[in-house]
Formats: structure tokens, sequence, C-alpha cells
């Protein structure tokens, strides 16, 4: 009888388990949990190597400097120092100040027609380059300005009146410089009564003489000129040295200097070593250039030319 009733209890549970319960559709299929929505969504992307990237210096891209051409530029001028050694074995001299900017310096020459350009207001020691006819128009030169007897002294200036080359009739410097408006002056002058001028009296009446040619002709360029050196010749040697003189030229200098004016050092050209004038270059009276001597003072000038700016 027990067996019996087993029996039938499997049978009936296996009729619930097979007919029983429906099978569920598609539509009735549970939707995912959003938790497990969301593991279904997101894929890993497999695993990369992020590259290490190492420190990559790049320098800055180097510009290769244009190179232009290198402008020619003007050797520093030359100073004349052909006489310094007879300036230092002769410790009386007044040495040239070789520093002055109003020193001019060593130039190409300038030949004649430098020359032709300049008028000299001059004592009797460059007078006799107008006798020697070494100036243009030779003895009918016009570039020597001085007075009726062939020389002036600085000390009575002042009104005083030179003998005008072009026409034979006296006027002041002023007078002539405002009717010919020379181009270049070189004033040569100096020498008559130094012995009994201060340096104070020497200054003031040769700027003042450089004053009234400024005013009656500005456009002027004016250059001062050393005075020349003597022989022991002269016959007021004593009075007049080479000493004397060239502490003279130091005061002309320092003018240029102020004035901003050109000086030519022609003192030093006829300097020989024993602290006179070359004796070669000068007349016998120990004072007057010859004309070997105004010649040699003249290449000077033309190889020592003043630069128009």
């Amino acid at each position: 009888m027990k067996k019996i009733l087993a029996i039938l209890l499997a049978a009936a549970v296996l009729l619930v388990s097979g007919c029983g319960a429906r099978p569920q559709t598609p539509a009735e299929t549970a939707a995912p949990t959003t938790t497990q929505a969301r593991s279904s969504e997101i894929t890993t992307a497999p695993a990369t190597e992020i590259p290490t990237t190492e420190a990559v210096v790049t320098e800055p891209p180097t510009t290769v400097p244009t190179t232009e051409a290198p402008t020619e530029t003007e050797a520093p001028p030359e100073i004349d120092r052909s006489a310094e050694a007879v300036y230092q074995n002769h410790p009386e001299l007044t040495p040239v100040n070789y520093e002055s900017p109003s020193l001019l310096p060593i130039s190409e020459d300038a030949g004649e027609e430098y020359l032709d350009r300049i008028t000299f207001l001059c004592e009797s020691p460059t007078y006799w380059m107008w006798p020697f006819g070494l100036l243009n128009g030779g003895t009918e030169t016009k570039q020597i300005w001085t007075g009726p007897e062939g020389t002036m002294t600085l000390k009575y200036l002042r009104g005083y009146k030179m003998l005008d080359p072009f026409d034979n009739v006296e006027r002041t410097i002023a007078e002539t410089a405002a009717l010919h408006h020379p181009d270049i002056l070189v004033i040569a002058l100096g020498l008559n009564g130094l012995s009994a001028m201060t340096e104070t009296q020497f200054k003031t009446e040769y700027c003042h003489l450089i004053d009234e040619i400024r005013e009656a002709s500005p456009d002027t360029q004016i250059i001062l000129q050393s005075l020349y050196p003597l022989l022991p010749t002269f016959k007021h040697w004593g009075e007049f040295t080479n000493a004397l003189l060239s502490e003279a030229n130091a005061w002309i200098l320092e003018i240029a200097e102020d004035y901003g004016l050109p000086y030519l050092d022609t003192f030093s050209a006829l300097l020989a070593e024993d602290g006179n004038a070359h004796p070669e270059w000068m007349m016998n009276d120990g004072l007057h250039p010859n004309k070997e001597g105004l010649q040699q003072i003249l290449l000077y000038i033309r190889t020592h030319a003043w630069k128009d700016e």
C-alpha cells in the first residue's frame, strides 16, 4: 500500500513541473537591473601602454646673421710729430701741444688749387712770398695782405690801414675783408712788438683782430699760423729768441682752440735739430726765410691742409 502511495505522489509532482508552468515569452523577460545594464554596456578598452615621452630639448632655431659688408672707416688723422725730439732736447722751447684739436694733421698734398684759395694777412717774413713770385699771379698776386711798408704790427692794428693789393688803396683790415671776402685767410702775425707785450696783451689784440674779420666777412675760413723760428744771427737776438717765439706760438694755439679754428705749426717746419731755424732756409739777416724756406712753408701748408666740412 505504501509503495502505491509513493508512486502516485511522484507522478503528481511530475505532472505539475512539466505541464503547470508555462514558458515565458520574450516580452515577459524581466529587464535587467540598472546595475546589470551598465555592466553590459561598458566595454573595457584593452589596456594600452601609455608611451612615456622623453623630454625632447628643442633648441631654438639658429638664425645665421647676415654679415653686412664692412664700411670703410677713415683712419684717424696722423699728427705731425717730426719736430718732437727737438723740443725734448731743448727744454727752453715750449713744445707743441700735439693733443690739440686745432692742430692741423698731415693730409694729402692739396696742391696749387688749395694755395690759390688762401690769402695771407702777414708781417714781413711771409710778405716775401710776393716779391719771390711764389703765389698765384707771381709778383702781381693779390694773396698778400700787409702794410704799405711790407709789414704790420699786431700791437697797433686797431684802426691800422693796410694796403689793398687789388687797387693799392689803404683800408683797414675789416674794410678790406668786407670788400673782398677771402675764401681762406691765414693770419701770420705776432712777431713785431712781441717782446714788449704780455701774454694778456698779445691775446687781447689777436682776438680783437679775429672778431673784426669775422664780423666783416663771416664766411671766410680763418686759419692761425705760428711764427717762424730765428737764427742767432738776427740783430735783435736776445730780445727775441726761439724760446720766446715758441711760447707765443702756444698762445696762438690756445686762441685757435678757444675759437675752434685750425692752426698751422709752420715753426716746426723750419726748425733744425739745434733748436733754431734751418740756416739753409733763412736769409742772412736770420729773421726772414729765403725763397727755399718759404717754399718749405707752402709745402707744409699744402700737406697739412684744412678740409671743408
